[in-house]
């Protein structure tokens, strides 16, 4: 991975982390300002109870007064801090609340709800509703704190226990708290689903482009180590490899032993074998087995060009028998009745076989007499060390020959 990828991905998760806190700081945003906003509402409902004279045990209403505002600004403390708020103080928070809705009226002329259907308090019932539900984002929860809420309100009115009260305005008062809590549950939810899809999709992306630098820095090496072996291999054939050419030649520099000359043919066809045609070009348990099988047709008199690409290190063994073993009859073949001495012999993968694995083809082509298929029989060789060990293997083997343009066989696994 280049030295830019870490710190494009450790952006990225920052990227992430950045938008969960500033969910978080609307989150607080809210909840702080509409519980501010209530408690101004309250201060205006206690100044007018005040000149209406309408409390009739002052401690009281000033103890209960005191403990919401006290607690309203440990739980707006707690909230800016933009850190995850416990369930205990949403508890605490609904808790009190309804304590308050309860004893409140206790400190209350009663007459005064029949002109002003407010105990003072059902604004901070749709803040407390408000913070459950932004906070929570459990419908669960929020359920359970505007029924809590709710119950408070209906107990803590004594015009209703008299049978005087106005329905219909404490249905409005319930409505708007649930309704009110009931957006901020769906905005919440939607809002954090959305977050959510962003960390999946950020962590998609950084695995992508961990994957993508992987396999660059993977093609990085492979390319590195073929040109890496195309100098090894120039220098193997301006050395040793032209020196055997010319002892297993015709030519004046040839070893006067057949024996020996025959090994060196052998000896340079393995090495032509071994040099790589391209980035994918490598040496492989199928590549070696099929140089084998091409330096003992070497000793008959047969030169063998390879072309390997993209050959897979773990192929089955028994799939790497047959190969070698079919290309070798087909060598073999060629060798004594195609009338040439070249052969090209051309073996890679590819990777559209079943359930996404490697398609690896062997083709062994030459120029040299070729038959007429539809009128000459297939030798013991190709029906069975070819064709019928291809099969048993569940590969598939195809002859194409025409008459003095050459012959090709082909073997496909899978088939």
């Amino acid at each position: 991975m280049s030295s830019t990828q870490p710190a494009v991905a450790e952006a990225e998760v920052a990227g992430a982390a950045g938008l969960d806190r500033q969910v978080r700081g609307i989150v607080a945003a809210v909840v702080v300002l509409s519980r501010l906003a209530t408690l101004a509402m309250v201060a205006l409902s206690v100044a007018g109870g005040v000149q209406s004279h309408a409390y009739t045990r002052v401690p009281l209403a000033i103890v209960v007064y005191g403990v919401l505002a006290g607690w309203s600004a440990v739980l707006i403390t707690l909230v800016l801090r933009r850190a995850a708020v416990p369930g205990a103080v949403l508890v605490a928070d609904v808790t009190i609340t309804v304590a308050a809705m309860i004893v409140l009226p206790l400190a209350v002329d009663s007459p005064i709800f029949s002109n002003v259907s407010n105990s003072y308090l059902e604004p901070i019932t749709v803040s407390v509703a408000v913070a459950v539900a932004l906070i929570s984002g459990s419908a669960r929860g929020t359920a359970a704190g505007c029924t809590a809420l709710a119950v408070a309100y209906v107990v803590g009115q004594p015009p209703l226990s008299d049978g005087g009260g106005d329905v219909t305005s404490l249905v409005s008062t319930i409505g708007w708290q649930v309704g009110t809590a009931t957006c901020c549950l769906v905005f919440i939810q939607r809002l954090w689903r959305a977050v959510h899809h962003v960390d999946i999709a950020t962590t998609q992306v950084i695995t992508a482009r961990e994957r993508l630098a992987a396999q660059r820095a993977y093609t990085e090496e492979r390319t590195r180590h073929f040109r890496e072996q195309v100098r090894r291999y120039r220098a193997l054939h301006d050395g040793p490899l032209r020196v055997l050419t010319m002892i297993a030649g015709p030519g004046p520099a040839a070893h006067p032993d057949p024996t020996v000359r025959r090994q060196c043919a052998v000896s340079v066809t393995t090495l032509r074998g071994a040099a790589p045609d391209e980035t994918g070009g490598t040496l492989t348990d199928l590549s070696l087995a099929l140089m084998k099988a091409g330096g003992d047709s070497a000793a008959l008199g047969l030169r063998v060009e390879y072309h390997f690409a993209n050959l897979p290190d773990d192929l089955p063994t028994a799939v790497v028998t047959a190969l070698c073993l079919a290309s070798a009859e087909a060598l073999s073949n060629a060798a004594a009745h195609a009338g040439t001495a070249r052969v090209r012999l051309t073996a890679m993968a590819s990777g559209d076989g079943g359930a996404g694995g490697p398609v690896v083809t062997v083709a062994i082509v030459d120029q040299g007499k070729g038959f007429d298929p539809a009128t000459t029989d297939l030798g013991y060789g190709i029906r069975h060390s070819i064709i019928e060990r291809m099969t048993e293997i569940g590969a598939a083997a195809t002859v194409d020959s025409h008459p003095g343009e050459g012959t090709r066989i082909d073997l496909r696994w899978p088939a």
